[in-house]
């Protein structure tokens, strides 16, 4: 079936839930803003903050809103993935983002970043916010380096706002003693939660509707299944809804009912 085909079909302009969807059409919900919210407050107080969450709640979500709202003549945002590697490649990797060349010896590199933060702060007033993503994925050792990177100050205040997004078990390795001095150091913890019900419903409905629907595309019996079956992640909230408006298109139905997502989840 070729996507366009179901998208005429219901009247939609495009697909309500691509992951290309620009940053200004992400919706805010209630739980969304609650989370911005705490990640906004660590970036004023400069600390050093942890967000997690299971995969597909909505972390990415989260990170492009915050970077997107971010002031330019305040801030500067600085995003890594790269985190599966060694140390010195690690630091290869926060060169690249910071637009550093420093050579491949870890002490030229982390000297490097220490001086480009301050440099920052002394002839821009600007204050740097690193982003690591994925940081489930990082070793201890590189875990407990990223204190050292807060570890200078210019009045009081730290340099550097650091943030860590990864799942849901990255919290419990900070009782290890290798990562005492940076557990200690965190200020805001941002847990992201799956969406309740209401949400998910008000998630889907906003997402059809900004793409054209002008009538209720799912029963409310369809749209509870969904949210029963999806958890309230975001991703999955997604797939199934999408699988489930191919399946009514496929049956010449004008809206999804519950049989057609019981067909989706029976598959």
């Amino acid at each position: 079936m070729r996507n366009r085909e179901y998208l005429s079909y219901f009247n939609l302009s495009s697909d309500p839930f691509t992951r290309e969807i620009g940053v200004e059409r992400l919706l805010m919900l209630p739980s969304v803003e609650r989370s911005l919210a705490a990640a906004e407050l660590l970036v004023e107080t400069r600390g050093i903050g942890l967000m997690t969450g299971r995969s597909g709640t909505g972390k990415s979500c989260i990170l492009r809103l915050l970077i997107d709202r971010l002031q330019p003549g305040l801030y500067k945002s600085y995003y890594v993935c790269h985190t599966s590697v060694a140390i010195v490649e690690f630091y290869t990797h926060l060169c690249d983002a910071f637009g550093l060349d420093s050579g491949h010896r870890r002490a030229s590199m982390f000297r490097a970043i220490k001086e480009h933060i301050l440099s920052l702060r002394s002839s821009s007033r600007i204050h740097p916010v690193l982003i690591i993503d994925e940081a489930h994925l990082l070793n201890n050792d590189i875990l407990a380096e990223i204190r050292l990177l807060t570890n200078f100050h210019t009045d009081s205040l730290n340099a550097l706002t650091v943030l860590l997004c990864g799942n849901e078990h990255l919290p419990r390795r900070f009782g290890l003693s290798i990562l005492e001095s940076l557990a200690s150091s965190i200020t805001v913890s941002i847990s992201v939660d799956s969406l309740p019900k209401e949400e998910t419903c008000t998630y889907i409905e906003t997402r059809l509707s900004e793409c054209g629907a002008s009538a209720p595309l799912i029963t409310r019996n369809a749209l509870e299944l969904i949210h029963q079956a999806s958890g309230g992640t975001m991703r999955a909230i997604g797939t199934i809804t999408t699988a489930s408006l191919r399946k009514a298109y496929l049956s010449k139905s004008k809206q999804v009912e519950a049989e057609h997502v019981q067909s989706v989840l029976q598959r």
